[in-house]
């Protein structure tokens, strides 16, 4: 007998680790499985992918049993897929889990009439009694957290209690369980589950248990991650630094042991982070985590709505805390309870404020089974997708317009500053012509934007020059005094030439340049390779001064572009002297 485990991904680059944690936990306990006699097998695709490819695949592999692992972004994906291949195969069993299933497991084989049976919540041990149960030729009636299809009846099973001791699960990434390269790769790890918050908006708050993996293990499976050089490593727990000794212990182990490649992912909560934890993030190595922090929002009664703690002045100052080099990346929901355009903008100033690496404007996503669609069906003047992943249309203090103007400031914020093409340039921005509020400064941007670009749309892809050139329009245009408008002009010169060696200069861009400068400034930082002849030289690096008020009268900078695209970006001092890899922009 062969079970196929499919994952269906948003981006190639992603794995699905449930798949995975259900064949290392049923080839370890399932007999069936371990005799030969029932063959596991994983396949994975991704949404960018026609249909008909993953139903290809899946009916090449001649199983008898498929199961689907469903969310909020392949919901679609999967239904269609199900439908031919009950077409292709009609004695085929087809299964559905996973978030998108379990909270509504009747009405997804209402709406999935190919499917015969949804597993409901933690998948290990109701898989497990299923490969038992296929192995003697029975079907999945009967089984605990199992919802089937009983002829024109759907049928639930009793509930099954969660994993208490997650160690009965085996390590899903052991060498012979690896069919796919990771260092083209993101690996998804647990080592926690559950979440003790109850976030209305989130599906994890329906389940409030939180239970680990013992630390001596997730340290052992670190070390696997370390010796094989893996290089990214997302953990999924909900809220990473609940228990700050656990957090300590693993943060310790990835400093003592850093290959110098391996970086690994957290989601905190960032007001919870104790001294002691503090202290320790001033020793990571640059490059070893990087973190996401949820912030929702700055509304202290949006966050009691949804039941989000609130302390924002102790938010704040610890992420102020976390070293540079550690990469954060900090959240905002659009459309939560009690959030106007008004607030949205305070609480985008106040995440703005933070100067995170990235600041990501999220879209309320309202669930099916969460606290969160309750509290709209019960509100007046909310309305939401019918379709995954059930985006919020209107708010009572959102318009539809109104979420659309913030779409269009979310789509400026991911393009130009999380890419970092414009980011020094918006930070001055904000600062010198809009320091009231940073929010002000991209809704200007967009409605400027949309006079700029002669078609209208933000949404077409752009060559950075144009995106360059838009800006320096705004700035010419800014009622601001002429000084202001030169200075931030020079910082537009500074965000372009980090882009990598210009073949083109703009008419905005009035250079400064000196040959002699440039002559001294390359013998002055000697990078000449032996042999090297000076056009070379020249062509892989750029010079510029500045008149920048904030350092003086004058800034000499020296731009080396890296010629190795794998190399981390160094940035060393000659003045200011930046060793650029423009392929890392």
């Amino acid at each position: 007998m062969r079970i196929l485990l499919v994952g269906v991904n948003a981006k190639y680059v992603q794995l699905n680790l449930a798949i995975r944690l259900l064949r290392a936990y049923a080839s370890q306990r399932c007999p069936s499985v371990r005799s030969g006699v029932t063959e596991i097998q994983v396949g994975e695709w991704n949404i960018n992918q026609p249909v008909s490819t993953a139903v290809r695949g899946i009916y090449e592999a001649t199983p008898d049993i498929v199961i689907f692992s469903t969310y909020v972004w392949n919901r679609e994906f999967v239904r269609r897929a199900c439908a031919d291949l009950r077409a292709l195969s009609p004695s085929l069993t087809i299964g559905l889990g996973g978030p998108e299933v379990s909270w509504s497991a009747e009405r997804s084989l209402e709406e999935s009439p190919s499917a015969n049976f949804v597993i409901l919540g933690e998948g290990e041990r109701t898989f497990a009694e299923l490969v038992d149960r296929f192995s003697l030729g029975l079907d999945a009636s009967g089984v605990a957290g199992v919802c089937w299809r009983a002829g024109e009846l759907i049928v639930r099973g009793a509930p099954r209690e969660v994993m208490i001791e997650l160690d009965e699960i085996p390590f899903p990434y052991s060498d012979e369980l690896i069919d796919f390269d990771p260092q083209n790769r993101i690996v998804y790890y647990e080592s926690t589950r559950g979440c003790p918050f109850r976030c209305a908006y989130c599906l994890s708050s329906i389940e409030r248990s939180v239970r680990s993996y013992s630390l001596s293990r997730v340290l052992e499976e670190i070390d696997f991650f370390l010796e094989r050089e893996f290089p990214l490593v997302k953990f999924v727990d909900r809220t990473f630094n609940l228990n700050p000794e656990r957090s300590i212990a693993i943060w310790r182990h990835i400093r003592d042991h850093y290959n110098g490649k391996t970086l690994f992912h957290f989601e905190i909560a960032g007001e919870i982070l104790t001294d002691e934890e503090l202290t320790l993030l001033t020793t990571m190595p640059a490059g070893s985590i990087q973190f996401e922090i949820g912030i929702q929002s700055a509304n202290a009664e949006t966050l009691r709505l949804v039941g989000r703690s609130a302390e924002l002045g102790k938010l704040r100052e610890n992420i102020e805390r976390i070293p540079g080099a550690i990469h954060t990346h900090v959240d905002l929901i659009a459309g939560l309870p009690a959030e106007n355009l008004v607030s949205f903008a305070a609480s985008f100033d106040f995440a703005y404020a933070l100067d995170a690496d990235m600041l990501q404007l999220g879209f309320l996503k309202i669930l099916s089974g969460s606290p969160m669609e309750k509290i709209a069906r019960d509100s007046e003047g909310y309305a939401w997708s019918a379709y995954p992943p059930y985006e919020v249309l209107r708010s009572p203090e959102l318009s539809f317009a109104d979420l659309m103007a913030l779409k269009d400031v979310e789509h400026l914020v991911d393009g130009w500053h999380n890419s970092g093409l414009l980011r020094n340039s918006l930070r001055e921005l904000a600062a010198r012509a809009f320091p009231r509020s940073a929010y002000s400064l991209f809704s200007a941007l967009k409605d400027h934007a949309r006079v700029f670009f002669p078609d209208g749309d933000l949404y077409l892809p752009r060559r950075p020059l144009d995106s360059f050139s838009c800006v320096a329009g705004f700035i010419q245009k800014l009622d601001a005094g002429a000084e202001i408008r030169a200075e931030l002009l020079e910082w537009l010169k500074f965000d372009y030439l980090l882009q990598g060696k210009p073949g083109y200069f703009p008419p905005w861009f009035r250079r400064d340049y000196s040959r002699d400068g440039h002559n001294e400034a390359l013998e002055e930082t000697k990078i000449r390779r032996p042999g090297e002849p000076p056009r070379l030289l020249f062509a892989r690096t750029e010079y510029e001064r500045f008149s920048f008020k904030t350092n003086g009268p004058q800034s000499v900078v020296l731009f080396v572009y890296s010629e190795s695209p794998g190399k981390k970006t160094e940035k060393k001092v000659f003045f200011h002297f930046v060793h650029y890899n423009p392929k890392q922009a």
